[in-house]
């Protein structure tokens, strides 16, 4: 059986995600301890993670953090079923966005304190840009939308998420003046098109981040990058890649660039008999589905979803 792996990014988190996990694994418990120490701000990631308020993990700073901690967490049992030989490697690993960074660590480009310590500055980083939005538009076709995005200052798409779903970003009057066009645009040729304001309060994989970039970029530049065990698929480009200075390459540009999940998507579909989505939540299970809907998507988020995954493999 093939399968790859993916992991979620921003908006897959919710309250009490990784509790009763942490609760049942002490090596995932060792992982939430080690995050919160180099975390090192009160609440912690798991307070937050497991109690809430959802108004505080919803917030950047504690939301990326967050769903990496337990995506990795996760990961780590993945990690070590298939060293043990009970599991066979996953021909790719991926993820979208902040899920990149679970699937370097997937793959062995980065140890765990480098994945924490990265993740950790970017959410500050990207919490501390300047103020933008994000629009999602479905229903609309692809060219057209990045046609009338081209022709408005300040707008770039931020992900291609499916065929049918696109992310934009930039700043506010960007996205209003977006929302106007394609609205006009649907009207006047009888479309169902949907534009759904985001919230977040940042023009995350955008121009706007330039100065969060750069410096994250130092700390990049800090971090020991190894080759890849498993091909990595990257979000600036889709394309799949073992070799580590490619990977931090590409990792430079991901703040600022668009996420090209559709193409990433569509190969893994096409490469593969499944598709594990290891994390919180099911949303990239959904776009999964948004392109082939009978493909098989397994969710593994937590300690018992992994159990029950890896059982029938395992006897």
């Amino acid at each position: 059986m093939t399968y790859s792996i993916v992991f979620p990014g921003q908006g897959a988190q919710s309250v009490g995600m990784g509790k009763e996990s942490q609760e049942a694994c002490s090596e995932i418990a060792a992982i939430y301890k080690q995050a919160d120490e180099i975390f090192a701000k009160s609440p912690s990631i798991s307070e937050v993670s497991f109690n809430g308020p959802e108004e505080e993990l919803a917030r950047t700073l504690y939301t990326q953090p967050a769903i990496l901690t337990l995506s990795i967490a996760l990961a780590a049992r993945l990690k070590q079923a298939i060293s043990d030989g009970k599991l066979g490697q996953p021909q790719f690993v991926a993820g979208h966005s902040l899920g990149e960074f679970s699937a370097l660590y997937m793959a062995d480009v980065l140890s765990l304190e480098d994945v924490l310590k990265l993740v950790i500055k970017r959410a500050e980083l990207m919490e501390a840009a300047p103020v933008g939005a994000m629009s999602a538009i479905v229903g609309m076709e692809e060219a057209k939308l990045n046609e009338i995005i081209d022709g408005i200052d300040g707008a770039s798409v931020a992900n291609y998420n499916s065929p049918e779903q696109i992310v934009a970003t930039g700043t506010k009057e960007a996205m209003a003046e977006l929302g106007k066009q394609v609205e006009e645009f649907a009207t006047a040729n009888s479309m169902k098109v949907r534009v759904i304001a985001l919230n977040v309060g940042g023009a995350f994989h955008s121009p706007l981040m330039q100065a969060a970039s750069d410096e994250f970029a130092t700390l990049i530049d800090q971090c020991n990058f190894q080759d890849a065990k498993i091909p990595v698929l990257q979000n600036i480009n889709a394309q799949a890649t073992t070799a580590a200075d490619e990977i931090k390459t590409n990792l430079k540009q991901q703040m600022t660039g668009s996420v090209q999940w559709t193409q990433t998507c569509k190969d893994l579909i096409s490469k593969n008999e499944e598709i594990w989505e290891v994390g919180p939540g099911k949303v990239l299970a959904g776009l999964v589905k948004k392109q082939e809907r009978r493909f098989p998507v397994k969710n593994i988020s937590s300690v018992d979803e992994l159990k029950s995954v890896l059982e029938p493999v395992l006897n």
